[in-house]
């Protein structure tokens, strides 16, 4: 039913927005991981490809001062050697742990032709024998082409390059680079703290939204609360006036019910006991009702009941119903054998009505018509139906 649901609406729809809120949340950090795992392979490759160039205009400048021949002219120069090792060392920053130019001789093995380590302690001896951790430096003499390793297993390398020297059309030698670790750590430590930050912002924002739910559950909860008779559990003026005013309360049947002689009860039994018979009962009358009618205490022992349809004799039936259950069916209370009936009232005409109140006062006015013809009675439009 429209009316008495609209509240529950608004809950499940605010729980809803929130849950899409959530899965969006979770989807958008999902994309922005992707996102940043690409960036990350992309800034990894765009460094590879800057120190690449570097060692290109090294190995450029390696072949503009060793014409004709390279390896006669640094065999025979030992003041070339130092000169060109002095040029390489300004290319070896902290991020290039080695650079070196090598090539094969006659039997097939690697030779440093220069270092460019800057303390002379450190430097290769020119022909000392170079070992070689990968294959790059065979593959490039073989291909020509520039050839990357990177290494896996050596904590202080991250990448070997390998860029081709070329003399008279063919591979004369390899300059080398070893990029440092510390590259590869940086970026990770730089993305992780990215990563961090986001989870951070995530996690906030995932506890905002499970306390922006259980706000709004507590707050509809609380207000589902207000709304009830804390005795009876039937709704109560709060909800009359706050929801069913405000819905088009001409599409119901207003039927409105008094227990007779309800202070005879609490005087003869006490009051513990003429709540008792208002417990019970409501529960009777709300099991005879469905889901879409509305029981509302109007006060003290009168009742309204809001039946969700046009059709007067309906009402009509209804209210005989309720009238005879109660009659027919005595109240055990402990010791306490009650019979209790009911005068009934029917305003079946509501949307004749300006306001609820003017609604309600024709069914006041039927159920004094009611009680005026004796009670257990049942009046609509001052006529006694039952």
């Amino acid at each position: 039913m429209k009316v008495t649901r609209q509240f529950d609406l608004v809950l499940k729809i605010g729980i809803t927005i929130l849950t899409l809120l959530t899965v969006a949340m979770i989807y958008l950090y999902m994309q922005v991981d992707k996102v940043l795992a690409s960036t990350r392979q992309e800034m990894i490759e765009m460094i590879i490809n800057r120190y690449e160039m570097e060692l290109k205009n090294a190995s450029a400048m390696v072949v503009e001062n060793t014409r004709p021949s390279l390896i006669e002219r640094l065999s025979d120069s030992k003041g070339l050697r130092r000169d060109l090792q002095r040029s390489l060392s300004y290319f070896k920053t902290p991020e290039v742990e080695h650079l070196f130019v090598i090539y094969r001789d006659e039997r097939g093995r690697l030779r440093y032709l220069l270092d460019g380590e800057r303390e002379i302690e450190h430097q290769a001896m020119f022909m000392q024998r170079f070992e070689p951790v990968s294959d790059i430096w065979e593959r490039t003499y073989e291909t020509g082409k520039t050839q990357l390793y990177k290494h896996m297993k050596n904590g202080s390398l991250w990448v070997s390059i390998a860029i081709p020297i070329f003399e008279n059309g063919r591979v004369a030698a390899v300059l080398g680079g070893d990029l440092s670790a510390s590259i590869r750590t940086d970026v990770e430590r730089k993305f992780t703290q990215i990563k961090s930050m986001m989870f951070t912002v995530a996690v906030i924002i995932a506890l905002m939204l499970v306390f922006g739910y259980f706000q709004i559950y507590y707050y509809f909860k609380g207000r589902s609360k207000s709304f009830v008779d804390p005795l009876t559990g039937a709704y109560n003026r709060k909800f009359l006036y706050e929801v069913i005013a405000n819905a088009n309360y001409a599409e119901y049947q207003i039927i409105m019910y008094d227990v007779d002689h309800f202070k005879r009860v609490n005087d003869t039994f006490g009051h513990e006991v003429g709540d008792e018979v208002l417990k019970m009962l409501t529960q009777r009358i709300r099991k005879m009702l469905r889901k879409e009618d509305h029981l509302v205490r109007f006060g003290g022992e009168e009742f309204i009941v809001f039946l969700h349809t046009v059709n007067k004799k309906e009402a009509t039936e209804v209210a005989e119903r309720l009238k005879k259950s109660i009659e027919t069916s005595p109240f055990v209370i402990g010791k306490n054998i009650l019979s209790i009936t009911i005068s009934v009232g029917i305003n079946n005409d509501a949307k004749e009505a300006h306001n609820i109140d003017d609604a309600i006062e024709v069914a006041d006015e039927q159920l004094y018509c009611a009680k005026n013809a004796g009670r257990n009675r049942v009046c609509v439009n001052g006529v006694v139906v039952s």
